[in-house]
């Protein structure tokens, strides 16, 4: 599906508070208790977001939203199969073929709602943030990106550390007139720049590009020859000097030889979303969604993973053994020994086998399946059924993530319905256990390392991201495809497609044409329920 194109006012961008973390210092990092995001994560404010909305701009109702499938998982009476909804719907591999719906019902917009928001408003900077009150001490409810159109009430309140007043808007919360809305009796004409919109019914929402090169630089313009030749003699000088330490982006803490044009120098491993293309001096550059130019031929693609878990449309297909490391099978040399004897046979990685037991010979641990075959137990990740948590209704949604078994399994209420490998925190303690809730959901949010950590990385638009934990999230990871084995910064990875099922699963809903949601915010319900254990 080719991306819908959206043209926008002013890239500039509101002025957007961090939440407590480096990255493009993006406000809707916190969730209602105002605490930031950590794990690499800063959030994200500056996403595009959905397709075109209804001009309400409507919140989240506190329902869990169904597709048209009905309220939960098989409701065809004696068989819990039937009347499944597309994304309980399995292929021959078991895995799903659709993805839940991620935005909520919108509101009816009628008459007397056209009454009292008769502007027209549309987001002009690369986001802003919508408050539930009028109040920047308010909790932030929601993020709009660039392009998205919502209605408003034309007369402004004022107060509340806004300087020139807020807008409310349809069907609920505030925005700052400061914060780049274009408001007008008729609906404001886009204009300037091209945006892709974000694709909501596929694995990734953007294109994604890797930087290739040590100290690549990204320009606030298109730059001129001399202006290049600047910034890569820059950078090789603090390469020389500093390895791939980055380089301040504050002009005032960087050397006198970098040209202003310069906005940030990223190395190998960063990753960028393409925004379009364009031919400046005979070079192709890419424009980022962050409004920044880079060398195209200092970027490059690779494929994203293409690994999806399991729907389980009957609730009985627990336990599932997925193989995360390709180890040699073995038999035993003669019937009840003890002596082991390797196969030719591998199984293949991520895939599945039916194991049926695991034993114990010698110190080692082993599952062995129906005829007898054995794979050492350090090689595969079972994925089982456990009970529901105390306090959680018989039929609300919940997941579980097993950091022993490296597994991801999502309920509605004592019924697993989808299982998936995942990668966790590579240290103990990085991925916290216990009960915690969704707190906020973005399409995409940018991660960015921190100053306790060792490696430097840098990745625009994270997809499907949910914060349960401070900064610890539910993600997309579409830069590795090592699901089973932990290798995070504590976040918990998930490949793309999966993390793109789970957000549709999860609650609270996003309103239609919004970028992110707070649970416990406006009309957003509570966030669904995310169980850790060892």
């Amino acid at each position: 599906m080719r991306p819908k194109v959206r043209r926008i006012v002013d890239m500039i961008g509101s002025a957007l508070l961090g939440g407590g973390v480096v990255a493009a210092a993006y406000e809707l990092a916190a969730g209602p208790d105002g605490r930031g995001a950590r794990l690499g994560a800063a959030q994200s404010v500056e996403e595009e977001g959905a397709p075109p909305q209804d001009p309400s701009g409507a919140a989240a109702p506190e329902e869990a939203q169904p597709p048209e499938g009905g309220a939960g998982v098989g409701t065809g009476g004696d068989d819990p199969a039937a009347d499944l909804p597309p994304w309980m719907v399995p292929d021959e591999s078991g895995s799903y073929t659709a993805f839940p719906p991620i935005f909520g019902d919108p509101p009816p917009f009628g008459d007397e709602e056209a009454a009292e928001y008769p502007g027209h408003g549309l987001v002009t900077s690369m986001a802003v943030i919508v408050r539930e009150r009028a109040d920047v001490a308010s909790p932030i409810a929601g993020i709009l990106r660039a392009g998205t159109r919502v209605r408003v009430r034309l007369e402004p309140a004022f107060g509340g550390g806004c300087k020139r007043g807020w807008y409310a808007i349809f069907p609920g919360g505030w925005i700052c007139r400061d914060a780049g809305l274009a408001v007008g009796k008729t609906p404001p004409d886009d204009a300037v720049f091209h945006i892709p919109e974000a694709k909501v019914d596929e694995p990734l929402p953007y294109d994604y590009w890797r930087v290739k090169d040590v100290m690549t630089p990204f320009f606030h313009r298109l730059p001129s020859y001399t202006e290049q030749d600047r910034a890569d003699a820059a950078g090789r000088a603090w390469y020389e000097k500093h390895g791939s330490q980055p380089m301040p982006t504050d002009p005032s803490k960087r050397p006198d030889d970098v040209p202003a044009v310069v906005k940030e120098y990223m190395n190998p491993g960063y990753w960028i979303t393409r925004a379009g293309e364009e031919v400046h001096a005979k070079r192709r550059f890419l424009r980022t969604l962050r409004g920044s130019y880079v060398r195209k031929y200092q970027l490059h693609q690779r494929p994203a993973p293409d690994f999806r878990g399991k729907v389980l449309p009957r609730g009985d297909e627990l336990p599932i053994y997925f193989i995360r490391r390709e180890v040699k099978l073995e038999r035993r040399e003669t019937d009840g020994s003890d002596v082991l004897v390797k196969t030719d046979e591998t199984l293949e990685r991520l895939s599945t086998h039916p194991f049926v037991r695991k034993i114990h010979i010698g110190n080692k641990a082993y599952y062995e399946d129906e005829n007898g075959v054995l794979l050492r137990a350090y090689a595969v990740s079972k994925a089982e059924r456990i009970s529901r948590p105390v306090g959680l209704a018989a039929d609300e949604r919940w997941i579980h993530v097993d950091l022993s078994e490296q597994t991801l399994v999502a309920y509605e209420g004592d019924r697993p319905v989808f299982a998936t490998l995942v990668s966790t925190g590579k240290e103990p303690g990085m991925t916290p256990t216990g009960v915690f809730r969704v707190q906020t959901k973005h399409i995409a949010t940018s991660m960015r390392d921190q100053p306790v950590e060792e490696e430097a990385y840098s990745i625009e638009d994270v997809p499907w991201t949910q914060y349960f934990h401070a900064n610890v999230a539910l993600h997309g990871a579409f830069w590795h495809a090592g699901f089973g084995l932990v290798r995070s910064h504590g976040c918990v990875n998930l490949s793309p497609s999966d993390a793109r099922w789970l957000f549709g699963f999860t609650r609270p809903s996003l309103a239609p044409g919004w970028h992110a949601v707070t649970a416990k915010t406006l009309s957003a319900g509570e966030g669904t329920v995310v169980y850790v254990t060892e």
